[in-house]
């Protein structure tokens, strides 16, 4: 399991002008999603240095600032919801839209599932929730979807385990559920005192498939949790953190909170060192 006492943070971006809607890893490359300029925008940025290598933009994006985005190992692509236009934008790593997978309803947060398949959380027209996700099948799309009961208030954001089971952080009633594929929600974690949660916003999971990374918003921190919704403690305190993503090869959670991306090392393994602070590209916390 995971060691997160011994964890080392490093803040390797601050924004101008923008904020970060969402951070996702490809091929050694970190991805930042910002919001706020007059085109939306995609950061690229060098996993070993942090150095920004290239910039991407996409303006077929509407400008909303609920925006999210995964990567696709599989796809080897990117994709980025876009409530505005009620879609999901399938874009490859130099900013070439490859399609658009029209969604049922306002898509908000997204996922890639054990199987590779894209999941969204989406709020339909009557203003009801769903889990959809996304297959390709030999060019064909695919879609399944799985209505949220609607005792979950506000969900913005889902994964799936590898039981098959969801996990779900909801706004309306702030705190986590465990949703079962037949729809039934089987836990439910909101916390009282320390542990409590105010608007968790994101969810990722740990390499093993044992440890819940969550963005708690409202209360300026990364908490961890046990795939059966315990309260294990604090990762870490920042500013509204919004968007999580984790590295699988070198332990690394990256965090997009406000205008900013920090990275957690939470395990030392061999060629996983953090760069040392550097006043024009790094932040020792």
């Amino acid at each position: 399991m995971l060691n997160v006492t011994d964890a080392r943070a490093v803040r390797i971006l601050s924004l101008k002008d923008c904020c970060v809607s969402g951070v996702a890893l490809l091929h050694n490359e970190l991805y930042v999603l910002c919001h706020g300029r007059v085109d939306n925008q995609v950061q690229v940025h060098s996993t070993t240095s942090y150095k920004l290598l290239r910039c991407v933009s996409v303006p077929e994006l509407h400008r909303y600032d609920d925006q999210d985005m995964v990567s696709c190992d599989r796809s080897n692509c990117l994709f980025i919801s876009d409530s505005g236009n009620r879609c999901i934008h399938q874009v490859s790593t130099n900013g070439i839209v490859i399609s658009k997978w029209t969604v049922p309803g306002e898509p908000r947060g997204l996922s890639v599932t054990p199987a590779g398949d894209l999941l969204v959380v989406c709020r339909t027209e009557t203003g009801a929730y769903q889990l959809v996700t996304f297959h390709l099948d030999r060019g064909k799309l695919i879609m399944r979807h799985i209505k949220l009961q609607s005792t979950i208030k506000g969900p913005c954001q889902a994964i799936q385990l590898s039981s098959g089971h969801f996990v779900v952080c909801q706004h309306g009633h702030p705190g986590l559920c465990d949703v079962n594929a037949q729809d039934q929600v089987t836990r439910f974690y909101d916390g009282v005192d320390m542990a409590r949660l105010r608007c968790p916003c994101h969810v990722t999971i740990d390499r093993d498939n044992e440890l819940l990374f969550v963005a708690d918003h409202d209360n300026h921190r990364v908490v961890l949790l046990s795939c059966s919704l315990q309260f294990l403690g604090d990762v870490i305190k920042l500013a509204l953190p919004s968007s999580l993503c984790f590295d699988h090869v070198t332990q690394r959670l990256y965090v997009g909170h406000g205008c900013d991306v920090t990275v957690i090392q939470l395990q030392h393994a061999e060629g996983s060192k953090l760069p040392a602070s550097d006043p024009h590209l790094v932040t020792a916390l």
